[in-house]
């Protein structure tokens, strides 16, 4: 005898209703993990923690919107839960690289290293730049940190011959190659905020590209590389931050002339690092 079940006016079988069960499950579950995931394909991490310059990460975070990707804010304790696995870009902002080291301890970075080699992109913008070399060197002397080792260099300054510690400035970056993907079509030089950055200097035989040169000292500036899977894009200066605009969010270095914005440039790397 089949079982019916009373609907308003409408009898259902018990099968019928068995499979819309079925289906609303499925629906249901697929609702969830929508929800839980991210499109690793389009999704921006932005590295948000103590030691973080906040003016850069807001500034990154409307740079990356005007790009037209998402981002999320993430810190330490995310980065150790393994949260990286939901997304494609992980961006590592201004700030004390040594705060960096302390909270993410081995695990996190160990997460973060993990992350760039089996696929995902980095970008580091001064203080993510000297986070993600090998050796890291401070006013002279070498930081006992761990570090991410992304690059197989070191990350040194800041460099007075720029500007005096602890002053900022508009520094000149000479592009000295202009075949690679992230710099073509660029202008011979570009103008962008110098702020205790780094010199990136890579190891001899290093698989590394030096895309630009600061004018002032002759000494890598910014440049790209791949780290297993993943792609990587560093700079010493801070090409999120637009000194004659509003539209990064901050009121930063305004007194300063842009010579022209640093977004396009960061797009072009961006889209590198995403491999599209």
């Amino acid at each position: 005898m089949e079982h019916v079940v009373m609907l308003g006016e409408r009898k259902l079988s018990l099968p019928l209703i068995m499979l819309l069960s079925f289906i609303s499950l499925v629906l249901l579950t697929s609702q969830c993990q929508h929800h839980d995931s991210v499109d690793r394909e389009a999704h921006i991490a932005l590295y948000s923690d103590r030691g973080v310059w906040p003016e850069s990460v807001q500034a990154a975070e409307r740079m990356f919107q005007w790009m037209g990707y998402s981002t999320d804010r993430i810190d330490a304790d995310d980065v150790k839960d393994g949260v990286l696995d939901n997304f494609a870009l992980l961006c590592v902002p201004g700030g004390n690289m040594y705060q960096y080291a302390q909270d993410l301890s081995s695990i996190g970075i160990e997460n973060m290293r993990s992350f760039v080699r089996e696929g995902g992109a980095y970008l580091g913008l001064c203080g993510g730049a000297y986070f993600a070399a090998q050796k890291v060197v401070w006013q002279g002397n070498q930081l006992p940190m761990l570090s991410l080792e992304l690059f197989p260099g070191t990350s040194q300054g800041p460099f007075d011959e720029i500007v005096p510690y602890p002053d900022s400035t508009m520094c000149l970056v000479n592009i000295v190659d202009a075949t690679h993907p992230i710099t073509q079509a660029e202008p011979d030089s570009v103008w962008i905020l110098y702020f205790w950055g780094p010199a990136l200097l890579p190891e001899e035989d290093a698989e590394v590209t030096i895309l630009g040169r600061y004018e002032s000292i002759d000494q890598p500036a910014m440049l790209a590389l791949q780290y297993g899977a993943g792609r990587v894009f560093l700079i010493g200066t801070h090409p999120e931050i637009e000194e004659d605009s509003d539209r990064d969010g901050v009121s930063v270095a305004d007194e300063l002339d842009d010579r022209g914005s640093d977004w396009d440039l960061m797009k072009k790397a961006t889209l590198w690092c995403l491999q599209e």
